[in-house]
């Protein structure tokens, strides 16, 4: 066989695998929310070594007039390709458990079965056979066993573990699944097509390895996206802070000062209200300046929380269990109230749970307020790839055009004079923009319906 033929077969061949390991090795996947990202990296030792295993392999052919043939050498080719395959079990070992397979621990436990078979074949063998015929035997159980099985059950994981991208909200399910093809048709590859067959089969294995390159770099596309959108994600939440950071100093400041005289007058309308117990008339008007006075001092206190920019502890959230803690909060006004509530159990953000749970208790709250007949609350949640989304909407009439542009701006109310501060739902709209949502208020033909839409993947 022509040698520069040979010699470029193999150099492409384990550049495939190379390839594949400094693909995954130069993206930062350390804070990627992508499950798949914490077991790469054992993808990418399989291509390190398969690499290592390939050119290794055309070495010992290449020089191998200079050298006799000993059991140290066959030694090292099998040791070397059985540890490539075993890294690439141990990656399908891990993926299982995002696959929802029924019979996981079954093939686990399979795994662990002929692993076991193989080590006490392998010692018998070697005291029963000629050291040749072991190593020969060895390495046409290793590809078979390992090679072809530990890639077509890894190359079926990846698959399965797809979907799960496009239902996690990082982007599309095709390059992972192609990646699994590729894997499978790889495994295939290695246990039909030995090292000893003509070179133009054992190109296949070649379409097979370049095949997993070029899914891969497709898939990993997928994290660059997501860094994108985590760094876009931290400038913006930097911005935010420092435009509420000012407007929160210069407010603070003044409801301070506000507060400051009101409490001094409620402390002389307590002290005039005992020097003039006896006269009701005095009473009545003291008992109306406090009233104003607490008013003022309570809309003081709602311009504080609205100034005071609470910062945002972003974990992952279950949004099925805020909103049913927010439920829980009202139940006591809700015992009359017929919900209708239907959420995905699946419903996941990335945010602070106690201040959405304060959002949706706002919300819910305000919806008690404006139900005076009809007393029905529905509560629906569902997500897409990007977006968590929960619609509630109750019989309460709904709002006038005018009113709903005016909603969420601070201290404006639709509730009874004295009823309402107005800083409601502009709290609720604060929150939900600094978890770079978006709050969205509009009418049905029974009344107002209020939609919270969240990011799935925030960080």
């Amino acid at each position: 066989m022509d040698m520069l033929l040979l010699f470029k077969f193999y150099l492409i061949f384990g550049l495939a695998f190379f390839a594949i390991f400094f693909a995954i090795f130069f993206r930062n996947l350390k804070n990627s929310r992508i499950r798949i990202a914490r077991y790469l990296p054992m993808f990418a030792i399989f291509g390190l070594l398969q690499g290592f295993h390939v050119w290794s392999d055309f070495y010992l052919l290449l020089y191998q007039h200079e050298y006799h043939k000993t059991e140290n050498i066959d030694t090292f080719r099998a040791i070397k390709v059985w540890g490539s395959f075993l890294t690439l079990s141990s990656f399908a070992w891990c993926m299982m458990d995002y696959t929802h397979w029924q019979r996981v621990r079954f093939i686990r436990n399979t795994m662990l079965f002929v692993l076991l078979v193989f080590t006490i074949g392998l010692l018998y063998r070697y005291t029963q056979l000629d050291y040749p015929v072991f190593i020969q035997q060895t390495l046409n159980q290793i590809r078979w066993i390992f090679g072809m099985g530990s890639s077509v059950l890894a190359g079926a994981t990846v698959y399965t573990y797809a979907k799960h991208i496009e239902e996690d909200g990082y982007g599309n399910a095709p390059p992972f699944q192609w990646l699994g093809i590729a894997l499978i048709c790889y495994g295939f590859s290695v246990g039909f097509i030995s090292d000893s067959m003509s070179i133009w089969l054992q190109s296949l294995r070649l379409v097979c390895a370049y095949g997993m390159l070029i899914a891969l770099w497709y898939a990993l596309r997928v994290f660059d996206v997501e860094r994108d959108k985590q760094l876009q994600t931290r400038v913006q939440i930097s911005q935010q802070d420092a435009k509420l950071m000012e407007l929160g100093e210069l407010t603070s400041a003044v409801a301070h000062e506000i507060k400051t005289p009101l409490s001094s007058a409620l402390m002389s309308c307590d002290l005039l209200e005992r020097q003039l117990s006896n006269n009701e008339q005095y009473s009545r008007q003291i008992n109306r300046i406090r009233y104003g006075l607490t008013r003022a001092s309570d809309i003081s206190q709602e311009v504080l929380n609205y100034a005071h920019h609470k910062q945002i502890k972003r974990l992952p959230v279950s949004l099925h269990k805020v909103v049913e803690s927010a439920i829980s909060l009202n139940q006591f006004r809700l015992e009359a109230f017929s919900l209708d509530v239907a959420l995905d159990d699946k419903l996941e953000v990335s945010g602070d749970a106690g201040l959405l749970e304060e959002v949706f208790s706002n919300i819910i709250s305000n919806a008690v307020d404006a139900s005076k007949e009809d007393k029905i609350l529905h509560i629906y949640g569902y997500q897409d790839k990007l977006f968590a989304t929960v619609k509630l909407s109750d019989h309460g009439g709904g709002m006038p055009d005018s009113v709903l542009a005016k909603a969420t701006q601070p201290f404006f109310t639709t509730k009874e004079k004295g009823e309402g501060t107005g800083m409601g739902l502009a709290l609720c709209k604060q929150t939900i923009l600094q978890h770079n949502g978006e709050l969205k208020l509009y009418n049905n033909q029974f009344g107002l319906v209020v939609e919270v839409r969240l990011p799935r993947n925030t960080v």
